[in-house]
């Protein structure tokens, strides 16, 4: 190899290592400021569903290829690379599987269970699962996959272009999942709140998958060289992770939260109820909003009635309510069923 090119190798190194640095931390962060929402679940404080440790296992085998790969990159002494390497690409490829699962079961819960969608789903992960499989298995643990450089004082990855074939099924398989999953609920599209959510987070779903993993799969059947074979394969892994992550999270929490308010109708105040210590003992106080209306003053048995402009603006008020009340209750009614029916679709 001329001297030229081994400085381009170097400095595409360096540029991978600044990416790989860098979506890390974004990974990091994203995983430890929301811990919160697990807690509320462990602790009993929200619902728990089976499709959490789906959620928590991408999550986990996520941040252990973050953690594997800062550690390996930034260690100056040589080590068993081999085992790293392992570690790694184990961690990486189960995660991707454990997110692509919660689009699988995003799309079974959109279509009602269905048993076409629930077949082809199921063949479309299973693919994915076992290209991982076949990743992890004759590639990963081959011997001399990975050795200590000298020049890099680092880990060097060697024949990264094997990874394009998993790469591409991993595409393929997300690709079919997102368009039955975006043809669901385009199929149900209705005034809910909570078809917007799930239209918004298809989209964004499509438009991530779409910017991190054709790149991977472009640079990956170009082979320039080895850094650029790496190059978009922690974006890849931490955006589509943390998307789905987000995307479930999102949708458990709106499902699991108790509304008293739906589209169209009106939320009641309930009287508030605080407790005050008095001389040692528990004293409960109700607060009770007060309401204020208009009345009509008589100044004679035998004068009209005297109304203010306010009570005249009430009136008319009220004559627009009690004609299109109807309708508006009907509406309301009608989107109130159709949220309920989703959440109760939706619920795995």
């Amino acid at each position: 190899m001329s001297t030229a090119v081994d400085a381009y190798t170097l400095q595409t190194y360096g540029q991978f290592l600044k990416v790989m640095h860098t979506f890390s931390g974004l990974y990091m962060w994203e995983f430890f400021t929301t811990l919160g929402f697990e807690w509320e679940v462990y602790t009993g404080r929200r619902q728990w569903r089976w499709s959490f440790l789906v959620y928590v296992s991408a999550r986990i085998l996520a941040l252990t290829c973050v953690v594997a790969g800062l550690i390996g990159f930034n260690l100056t002494t040589e080590f068993n690379c081999n085992l790293w390497l392992r570690c790694v690409l184990v961690s990486a490829w189960f995660a991707a599987c454990s997110a692509s699962l919660l689009l699988v079961l995003r799309g079974i819960a959109i279509w009602g269970r269905q048993t076409w969608t629930v077949a082809i789903t199921g063949i479309a992960w299973l693919s994915g699962f076992a290209s991982a499989l076949y990743g992890n298995t004759s590639l990963s643990f081959r011997p001399g996959q990975a050795q200590w450089s000298p020049d890099f004082r680092t880990c060097n990855v060697l024949q990264t272009d094997s990874y394009k074939w998993s790469i591409m099924v991993n595409f393929i398989e997300d690709f079919i999942l997102l368009v039955i999953m975006i043809w669901g609920v385009l199929r149900k599209r209705n005034a809910t709140h909570l078809w917007n959510l799930l239209y918004l987070q298809g989209l964004f779903w499509v438009l991530t998958a779409c910017l991190t993993e054709l790149p991977s799969v472009a640079l990956s059947f170009q082979n320039i060289n080895e850094p650029w074979n790496l190059m978009f394969q922690y974006p890849h892994l931490t955006v589509m992770v943390i998307t789905s992550s987000r995307a479930y999270r999102d949708l458990f929490q709106y499902i699991t939260t108790d509304q008293d308010e739906f589209p169209g109708r009106s939320r009641r105040k309930q009287p508030r109820m605080h407790t005050i210590p008095i001389s040692g003992r528990d004293v409960q106080v109700t607060i009770i909003k007060t309401i204020e209306f208009d009345v009509e003053l008589h100044l004679q048995d035998d004068a009209p009635a005297v109304p203010s402009s306010r009570t005249s603006r009430s009136r008319t008020e009220d004559e627009v309510c009690r004609t299109e009340s109807p309708n508006l209750s009907s509406e309301a009614q009608q989107i109130r069923s159709l949220e309920l029916q989703m959440r109760q679709d939706l619920e795995i």
